[in-house]
């Protein structure tokens, strides 16, 4: 365990992943408010994210995932702790103690990072909300960075490259994962799970993408629900 180092890390003099202030490795100031809410995604998978993926939240999540700043675990895990609560909560069948599933990293991207990111969140989120994780859910080959891909190209990318162990409990599961973009690692993961024989109840992340308009021609990308998507501190809507 990293408990205490991580705790060190956090509050001796460094400076904010965000303001760049000297201090607190992120000023409480600059974290923004968690207001979890559903995000419309083309599937019928439920998904809550409690919040954008801009700003300080970006910031400290690429701190986390790319730059080795453990110490970040314990805020970016509330952000998870708040859409789990709700995502459970929200699902097409509601569920009170659903098995917490954390989508896999790639070998290559835990190497680079010192070890799965999403599972050490996930660890953190289920005894806040009494329940258990399940990593039942491993990546197969290799795929094409994401980045830049459109939502098509993403589906085509991840298609039956996710496989699940065989059912062994008759408790739902809920889907985790840091951001969520297009949902197609969230639908894979889910398709995945299913075809194990798993009741797959919804999905939570910490922070959902704000796409860009599709140039024309293109057709619309998924929007967040309802268009009132809620930021807290980050003060828009989309």
């Amino acid at each position: 365990m990293r408990v205490l180092p991580d705790l060190v890390e956090l509050v001796l003099p460094s400076r904010c992943v965000w303001c760049g202030r000297g201090g607190l490795l992120w000023c409480l100031g600059c974290q923004p408010a968690s207001d979890p809410e559903r995000v419309a995604l083309p599937s019928l998978l439920t998904v809550v994210a409690a919040g954008e993926y801009g700003g300080a939240l970006r910031s400290a999540l690429l701190a986390f995932k790319e730059r080795g700043q453990r110490a970040l675990a314990g805020p970016l895990a509330a952000y998870l702790s708040d859409a789990v609560d709700l995502g459970r909560r929200q699902g097409s069948e509601p569920a009170s103690k659903p098995l917490l599933v954390p989508v896999p990293s790639s070998r290559s991207a835990a190497r680079q990072r010192g070890g799965d990111h999403l599972l050490r969140l996930t660890a953190e989120v289920a005894p806040q909300n009494g329940l258990d994780v399940l990593p039942a859910l491993r990546l197969l080959g290799r795929g094409r960075d994401s980045a830049g891909l459109s939502p098509a190209q993403r589906s085509a990318n991840l298609a039956h490259r996710m496989r699940a162990i065989p059912v062994r409990s008759d408790r739902p599961v809920l889907i985790v994962d840091d951001i969520v973009t297009t949902g197609a690692t969230l639908a894979e993961a889910s398709r995945a799970l299913q075809a194990a024989g798993w009741q797959v109840c919804g999905a939570a992340v910490i922070a959902a993408t704000k796409l860009r308009r599709p140039a024309p021609g293109r057709p619309a990308a998924p929007a967040l629900a309802g268009g009132t998507f809620r930021l807290g501190r980050f003060g828009t809507r989309v």
